[in-house]
């Protein structure tokens, strides 16, 4: 991704943060699994480190690097819950990725 590319999805990704209180402490279900889905995003679409990631979110390296964890075995079994609380992300991820894809061609 470019670098204005990057910013754009980091952006993205700060505004479903604030829209779902995602920084603030919770360990409701449904929360840590959209950490966990926008952890494992950040880490794929950038160069950020764990601990950078974890920055957006008010947690520490080691928890990002469990919550990617929790996200690739939470996708590698098709766990429906996880499945349903990260399908509006993942919608509007691949969408903001094949508007990324269009454009670099």
């Amino acid at each position: 991704m470019r670098d204005h590319d990057v910013s754009a999805f980091l952006e993205k990704v700060m505004l479903l943060i604030e829209q779902d209180n995602l920084n603030i402490p919770s360990r409701a279900q449904n929360k840590t699994h959209k950490r966990y889905f926008l952890y494992k995003k950040m880490r794929d679409f950038t160069d950020l480190t764990f601990e950078e990631i974890g920055k957006y979110f008010g947690r520490d390296h080691a928890t990002v690097m469990h919550g990617i964890k929790k996200h690739d075995l939470y996708t590698d079994i098709k766990d429906s819950k996880y499945l349903k609380d990260t399908d509006k992300y993942d919608n509007l991820l691949q969408d903001y990725q094949r508007h990324i894809n269009a454009i670099s061609c």
